[in-house]
This record gives structure tokens, C-alpha cells and sequence, in this order.
């Protein structure tokens, strides 16, 4: 019997370890320089970058940041898919996109300047509730993308967010999967104050710290609250 438990705390504490291990190695991976040319930081090439719910995941969109490529990244549940495409654009005008890998695809959209960013038409094979939500980098100003999770009545729920600068964007998704409209606030001295939904009736208030990699919190509707983490991977 001792030699079993003895067993059985060595595979616990194994498999803790390797977690670690694998989220230390996924922050050595990550990139504090941004990677979006000056050239277009006001114009619709560039770098943008989101995070991803209907599971969980992140994507980055090279809009000809270097001249030539046009393509997607996705990471969808620790999976990687790169999406292309071959439509002709312009330099410095409204742009509408889509992008394709195998059967699924996606229609990006973007204002000249690189304002208002939007992801719509998703096709993702194996989610169907998939929704996304970018924002575009800058030469001066690096997009950061976390993924975590929020605790509520009857589950767990996803919450994922996007931070540039002192604005933070992102998704924020119930167990139920019922549409509830995107997180938008902001960052200051690591705190981050956000709403879902416009005031001055939000469904719900989000506040959290930043640390590093990571953050915690807490949320607050009239229905009910919880706490939340996230952790950064992008």
C-alpha cells in the first residue's frame, strides 16, 4: 500500500513538472520586440494579432508585413494551421481577405489605415461557435495575446484577451457557449478595468492584475462572479 501511494505522489508530482516545464519553455519562445514595419503602421499591411474562442487558441496575420507574404497563423487547442490566400490587394486601401486552409476558411477585413480590424465568415471545421478578435500592431506598440479561464455557476467558461498599450480587447465565453458581446477596457499600471457590453448597463465588470506572463482576477455581473487567470501565448 505504501509503495502504491509512493507511486502515485511521484506521478503527480511528474506530471506537475512537465507542465511547468512546458509552459516555461512556451514564455522562452515569446517575443518582447514587436515585429510590424514603421512603414505600415498606419496603412492596412502589417501585423495584427488575436485570440480565438470556440475551444481556445491565437492567431497572428501577416498582411504583407514583408512585402510579400499574406498569410494566417492559428494555434487552435496547442494545434497550428496556416492559412493563405491569393486574393490581389492594395497598399493604403479598405481590404477584405479571405484566407483558407483545406475546406475552412475566413473573411479579414480592414480599413486603410489598419483601423478597425475584424475577423467574420469563420469556417472552422469542428467549431462552429467560433468567434475572433485582433488588433493591429504596431513598429512601436506590440500586440500581447492571452488565454485563460473564468469560473462560474455550473463550469468553467474561456476568457481571452488582447493588450496594446493601455487598451485591452478580448472574449469571454460562458460554458454554455451563449453569445455575449467582446470584452473592451483598459490597462494602467498593470491593472486592468474592463466591461462587457456598453455602459452604462455592462453585463459584467472585469478587474486583474498583470505579472509577467500571467493574470488573475475577478469578475461581477448582477447575476453572479468569479475569478479568472490568464497566461500569455503570443
Amino acid at each position: 500500500m505504501k509503495k502504491l501511494f509512493s507511486y502515485l505522489v511521484a506521478c503527480v508530482m511528474l506530471i506537475s513538472c512537465s507542465k511547468d516545464d512546458d509552459k516555461n519553455e512556451t514564455d522562452s519562445n515569446l517575443s518582447n520586440t514587436p515585429t510590424a514595419k514603421a512603414t505600415y503602421d498606419n496603412k492596412n499591411y502589417g501585423i495584427y494579432k488575436g485570440v480565438f474562442v470556440g475551444s481556445t487558441g491565437n492567431i497572428l496575420i501577416n498582411f504583407k508585413n514583408d512585402g510579400a507574404a499574406l498569410s494566417a497563423s492559428l494555434i487552435i487547442d496547442d494545434k497550428s494551421y496556416t492559412y493563405t490566400s491569393s486574393n490581389s490587394t492594395t497598399e493604403g486601401s479598405n481590404s477584405t481577405i479571405t484566407f483558407r486552409y483545406n475546406n475552412d476558411y475566413f473573411d479579414f477585413t480592414v480599413n486603410s489605415d489598419g483601423s478597425n480590424p475584424t475577423i467574420t465568415n469563420i469556417h472552422i471545421s469542428g467549431h462552429s461557435n467560433a468567434v475572433v478578435q485582433v488588433l493591429k500592431e504596431a513598429s512601436y506598440a506590440q500586440v500581447y495575446c492571452f488565454e485563460g479561464t473564468f469560473t462560474e455557476q455550473g463550469g468553467n467558461g474561456t476568457l481571452n484577451l488582447v493588450i496594446k498599450k493601455d487598451k485591452v480587447e478580448g472574449l469571454f465565453i460562458p460554458a454554455d457557449f451563449q453569445v455575449i458581446p467582446p470584452l473592451k477596457g483598459s490597462i494602467t499600471n498593470n491593472n486592468i478595468t474592463a466591461t462587457i457590453g456598453d455602459e452604462p448597463d455592462p453585463l459584467a465588470t472585469i478587474t486583474g492584475t498583470l505579472s509577467g506572463n500571467n493574470i488573475k482576477g475577478g469578475w461581477k455581473s448582477d447575476t453572479g462572479s468569479g475569478t479568472w487567470e490568464a497566461h500569455r501565448t503570443l
